[in-house]
C-alpha cells in the first residue's frame, strides 16, 4: 500500500507535462522496434523488454501490483504524458495512442473494471496483466525522456511486464448481465482483429489458411466483441454473436452522422418474411463479381454511393479510412461517386467520389476524392477546393499485432456464410434519386448477417444492394448500375501520378515515386494554411485563395 500512496502523491504534485525532444518525436514515429527490443514470442518479447527496464528503473513484478495501485500508476504517467506523442499516434493511427482522450474518462472505465473483477475473481489475473502490459507501453512511450529521469530521481517504481503467455479472458457463465460484465473487462484484455477474415488476399482465403474467413459467430454468445462502447441500440447495431440473437428488421442503420445513439436517421424497416418462409429458389446470396463496374447508365453520380465511418485521426475527417472496432471517436463522410470499380485477381478497387461536407465545413462548396486501393496500399487523392492532396496509407491500421501487417479488399465471396435472417421491406438510401429516411426507395429485400456485417440482396435482379456495419459504414449499390467488367484496366494504375514527387499537390505519407512511408510528406505547409484560412474567413473566396497558395511555393 505504500506504494500506492507513493503513487497517489506524486500524482498531486504539479510538474508540468511532458515536452517531447526531438529523440522522443523520432521515437514516436518508428513503429517497428529495433531488434534488441524484440522476442521470437510474447513470452520472449516480454523477458527482453523486462531487461532494459531492470537496467534503467526501480521495478516490482506484476503479480506484486493491484489493479489499483498498477491504475494510479497510469494516472500518474496520464497526467506527465506529452501530448506531442500522442498526437503523432493519433495522426498516423500508431496502436500506441491512448485509447481515452482524458484521465477522467480513463478513471471511469477502471471503476467499471474494478467492479466486475471483484464479483466475477477468475478475472483479476487477465486483468493484471493487460494493466502491467498498459502501464509499461505509457511508461515508455508517453512520457518524454527528460520527464522520465525526473520520476526516476523521485524513486518511482514501474511495474514488470507478465513473462508468461497472455491468460485468457473467458467468459464461464452464460446470465446475460455477468456475460455484459465480463465483456467490459475482456475487450481490453482481447484484442480480436477480425480484419484479415475479409481483407487477407483472396488466395490465401481460397487456400482456407487459417485466419483469412470469418469462423461461426453462432457458436459465441459474448458480443458484441468491442463491448459496444458507444452504446448504440440494436436497430443501430446488432451483432451476430450476441444475445439475444439479432432478428429482423434489427441493425439496419442508416445515414449515421456522430457517435451518439440518436446521431442517425434509421432507414424504415417492416417484416415480410422469416428465413424459414422464404423459398430458397427465390433468395441471391450476397457475393460481389470478381471483377464489376457501377456507374449509373445516364452517366450521373450515385450508381454507388455511401456513408463512410472510420476512427478520427485529424480534425477535420479529411484522411480516414474503417476500422474493426467502435472504441474511438468516430469520423462519419456520405459521398456518392460517379463510378466504382473492382477486381479481385489485381486485389483492386477505385471509387471516385462527390463528398458533401459536414460540421466545420458544411456551407463549404463539395470537394472531390478518389480512393484507389491496390494490394496492400491505399492512395486517398483529394481535391480541397483547389488544392490536390494524397494520403498515401497503410490500411491495415491500429490492429497490427505482428507486423508488417497488411489489408488488402474484401474478398468477392466476403459473405458467402452470412446467416440468412429473412426478407424485409426495407429504404435503401440514394438509389435511383432517391433521399434517406422515409425519402428511401423502399424495397424488398433480403437481409443477412456476419458478425457486425449486415447485407441485403435483391430477389428481382439478384445483386447485392445495401451493406451496413456500424463502425465501418453504409453502402448503396443501384441494381441497375451493374457492369460485371472493368473496360479499362488503367483505372487501377497505381501509384497514382498526383502522389510522386515533382506535383502541385500536398502528400502525406508518400515517400518521391508515391509508394507508402510513414515518415514522409511534402507540402504540408500548403495545407495547414488553407485550413487556417478556411477556418478563419469562412467559404468565401476560399478557391481563389488556394489558387495563389502555389504561387510562392517551390513544389517538392
Amino acid at each position: 500500500m505504500a506504494r500506492l500512496v507513493l503513487a497517489l502523491a506524486a500524482s498531486a504534485v504539479a510538474w508540468g507535462a511532458s515536452v517531447a525532444s526531438v529523440e522522443d518525436v523520432q521515437r514516436a514515429r518508428t513503429k517497428k522496434p529495433r531488434d534488441a527490443y524484440r522476442g521470437a514470442d510474447q513470452a520472449s518479447m516480454s523477458r527482453t523488454l523486462n531487461a532494459h527496464l531492470l537496467a534503467s528503473d526501480k521495478t516490482l513484478p506484476c503479480e506484486r501490483w493491484t489493479l489499483e495501485e498498477l491504475q494510479a500508476f497510469m494516472a500518474l504517467v496520464a497526467e506527465q504524458r506529452s501530448e506531442d506523442l500522442q498526437q503523432i499516434y493519433r495522426t498516423t493511427m500508431d496502436r500506441r495512442t491512448l485509447r481515452a482522450e482524458s484521465l477522467a474518462a480513463f478513471r471511469a472505465q477502471w471503476q467499471q473494471l474494478n467492479r466486475a473483477v471483484a464479483k466475477h475473481p477468475h478475472l483479476h489475473q487477465p486483468q493484471q496483466e493487460a494493466h502491467c502490459r498498459e502501464a509499461v507501453m505509457w511508461w515508455v512511450h508517453h512520457l518524454a525522456e527528460e520527464k522520465r529521469q525526473e520520476l526516476r530521481g523521485r524513486n518511482l517504481t514501474v511495474p514488470l511486464l507478465p513473462e508468461g503467455s497472455k491468460k485468457p479472458c473467458a467468459q464461464l457463465n452464460t446470465d446475460p448481465e455477468v456475460a455484459k460484465e465480463t465483456q467490459q473487462v475482456c475487450v481490453g484484455v482481447n484484442e480480436a482483429n477480425s480484419c484479415d477474415w475479409c481483407h487477407s488476399t483472396q488466395a490465401d482465403h481460397d487456400k482456407r489458411r487459417p485466419g483469412t474467413s470469418p469462423p461461426d459467430a453462432l457458436k459465441k454468445f459474448t458480443g458484441p466483441d468491442d463491448g459496444n462502447p458507444q452504446k448504440w441500440n440494436r436497430t443501430r447495431r446488432c451483432d451476430q454473436d450476441q444475445m439475444p440473437r439479432c432478428q429482423l428488421c434489427e441493425g439496419v442503420g442508416g445515414m449515421a452522422f456522430g457517435d451518439p445513439n440518436d446521431d442517425i436517421i434509421i432507414t424504415p424497416c417492416e417484416v415480410v418474411a422469416k428465413a424459414e418462409d422464404v423459398d430458397p429458389k427465390t433468395v441471391a446470396k450476397p457475393l460481389y463479381p470478381k471483377q464489376f463496374t457501377i456507374k449509373r447508365k445516364d452517366g450521373k453520380q450515385g450508381g454507388y454511393s455511401d456513408t463512410l465511418i472510420g476512427w478520427k485521426t485529424d480534425p477535420f475527417c479529411f484522411g480516414f479510412f474503417p476500422q474493426n472496432d467502435s472504441t474511438k471517436p468516430m469520423c462519419y463522410r456520405s459521398e456518392d461517386a460517379l463510378v466504382k470499380y473492382y477486381d479481385i485477381e489485381k486485389e483492386a478497387e477505385r471509387a471516385d467520389y462527390t463528398i458533401h461536407n459536414g460540421g466545420l465545413f458544411a456551407a463549404f462548396p463539395n470537394i472531390t476524392s478518389s480512393i484507389l486501393h491496390v494490394q496492400e496500399t491505399m492512395w486517398i487523392q483529394n481535391d480541397l477546393w483547389g488544392i490536390k492532396q494524397c494520403i498515401c496509407s497503410n490500411p491495415s491500421g491500429n490492429h497490427c499485432t505482428n507486423p508488417p501487417c497488411k489489408a488488402y479488399v474484401q474478398h468477392w465471396d466476403t459473405f458467402a456464410g452470412a446467416q440468412y435472417l429473412g426478407r424485409e421491406k426495407i429504404g435503401a438510401e440514394w438509389i435511383q434519386n432517391h433521399g434517406v429516411g422515409k425519402s428511401a426507395k423502399m424495397m424488398e429485400l433480403d437481409h443477412f448477417i456476419l458478425w457486425a456485417h449486415h447485407v441485403w440482396t435483391d430477389p428481382q435482379s439478384r445483386r447485392l444492394v445495401r451493406a451496413w456495419k456500424p463502425f465501418n459504414g453504409l453502402q448503396l449499390y443501384d441494381p441497375e448500375a451493374w457492369l460485371d467488367k472493368v473496360e479499362d484496366p488503367s483505372v487501377f494504375d497505381s501509384p497514382p501520378e498526383m502522389c510522386k514527387k515533382g506535383h502541385r499537390s500536398v502528400r502525406i505519407n508518400c515517400d518521391d515515386d508515391g509508394h507508402y512511408h510513414p515518415k514522409k510528406s511534402e507540402n504540408t505547409h500548403i495545407l495547414d494554411a488553407l485550413l487556417k484560412r478556411a477556418l478563419s474567413n469562412g467559404p468565401e473566396g476560399i478557391s481563389e485563395f488556394a489558387s495563389q497558395l502555389w504561387e510562392a511555393t517551390v513544389v517538392v
